[in-house]
């Protein structure tokens, strides 16, 4: 009779379910790839609920749409981004996890989504503009944001890491229409890099695991990265199609939305530990984005190291070192700073003196898309980056080499060109 009423309210069960609570987000379709082409993620709309005890309840039911939930560290309230009347843009609000009115944290006229807690009662999230969307963070009383990322395109927050550092999603710079890769950034918008630079297939959705592993989504199924290995390792997972994030609970066991064919609907299942046996329906149909109930650390506070000097100084080690192609040794004598203006033209800033260890020194615009050009005596293109990447404002930047990927650590040597120089070749402006 319990279970029967509980479907004459609405409410979806499973017989087999645990009594853990989570959050998920129930919505009749997720398009993940939406940012890739412009599109809405929740087209039929989406509810914020709360599974517990076998049963579940809305958690902001005077939202019209909500979705997203990020819990934070004391378990007591809850982030979701939604809207208080369908035709109105997505904004972030906090919810009492037991129960209560939403309170509106973001304001203005654009969409904002994908909220998560970060350290010092600050919360990170995208919000759009003109040229996509762009990761922010504020204080959860005011709004005095701060912007994070300074690129055209799309970029999602994906989770705030166990060392304070913003996960993220975004377009591969080369390929903005094809993949998505995986970044990190620190609460300041300094150090910016690449997860890995194997530069796979699309990946997004990422979650970080309590190993510090990174769970995440590639194609209809699953894979990660491990601090062991430096490139993508493939899950022995059942066969089925996963979309969203993972959420490790208790156990190590594993919740994602997972379906056994196309033609079937998105549950959220429980996964046994190491993915040796067959999925368990927890609650569905429909149902995405689960996030455990549980307490768990405040992420940690990074002072920052940005001071006030203007533009952002660039130090390569030795543009020798690449992963992805051979350089012939003394084939390269300047580097060309490109960057891009308020049109999103490509320009050139100026040019410096690569040293004959393959090291140079500029000092670029901060906030800007920039990239690097690597000259014969020619003048003749030897290697080029086909990305953008951006610094900010008074940061000191240190790169191993020509891509030669986050995993490189340094030769124990001084540069050349810092025992000629300290002073960085300054470039010019990108104007508008």
């Amino acid at each position: 009779m319990h279970v029967l009423i509980l479907f004459l309210l609405g409410l979806t069960v499973q017989a087999s379910a645990p009594s853990s609570a989570f959050l998920f987000t129930d919505a009749p379709q997720y398009d993940v790839q939406a940012m890739l082409h412009g599109g809405e993620r929740f087209p039929g709309g989406a509810a914020v609920k709360v599974f517990s005890g076998g049963a579940s309840r809305s958690l902001a039911p005077s939202l019209a749409v909500s979705a997203d939930a990020a819990l934070s560290p004391d378990a007591k309230f809850v982030l979701v981004s939604g809207k208080q009347n369908p035709d109105q843009p997505w904004q972030i609000w906090e919810v009492p996890l037991a129960g209560g009115a939403p309170r509106e944290v973001t304001f203005g006229a654009e969409d904002c989504i994908r909220p998560y807690y970060a350290a010092e009662r600050k919360f990170v999230y995208a919000r759009q503009t003109p040229r996509g969307f762009q990761i922010e963070i504020a204080p959860l009383e005011g709004n005095r944001p701060l912007r994070l990322t300074w690129m055209p395109g799309n970029f999602l927050p994906d989770g705030v890491m166990r060392d304070g550092r913003v996960l993220f999603e975004a377009a591969f710079p080369s390929a903005p229409s094809a993949a998505r890769e995986l970044y990190t950034v620190y609460a300041d918008g300094s150090g910016v890099e690449t997860r890995r630079c194997d530069h796979g297939p699309d990946r997004h959705s990422a979650a970080e695991l309590a190993t510090g592993d990174l769970i995440f989504q590639t194609g209809s199924t699953l894979a990660r990265f491990t601090s062991a290995r430096a490139g993508q390792l493939e899950l022995g997972l059942p066969k089925g199609q996963y979309l969203g994030p993972v959420a490790e609970v208790e156990g190590g066991e594993w919740l994602a939305a997972y379906r056994a064919g196309a033609e079937s609907a998105y549950w959220i299942c429980r996964f046994p530990p190491r993915q040796a046996g067959q999925p368990v329906k927890i609650v569905g149909p429909n149902a995405f984005q689960p996030v455990p109930v549980r307490v768990r650390p405040v992420p940690p506070y990074h002072p920052s190291g940005l001071g006030n000097r203007e533009g952002a100084n660039l130090l390569c080690l030795n543009a020798y070192v690449s992963k992805l192609q051979q350089i012939p040794k003394d084939s390269v004598a300047e580097v060309r700073v490109w960057a891009q203006n308020g049109r999103g033209d490509a320009v050139v800033l100026g040019k410096a003196p690569v040293e004959p260890d393959g090291s140079f020194y500029v000092q670029a615009p901060s906030e800007t898309p920039l990239r690097f050009e690597l000259l014969d005596r020619a003048g003749k293109t030897v290697a080029a980056e086909k990305g953008w990447f951006w610094a900010r404002k008074g940061e000191q930047r240190v790169c191993v080499g020509c891509h030669a990927g986050p995993e490189r650590a340094p030769e124990n040597v001084a540069p050349q060109v810092l025992l000629r120089t300290q002073k960085p070749v300054l470039m010019g402006k990108p104007g508008d």
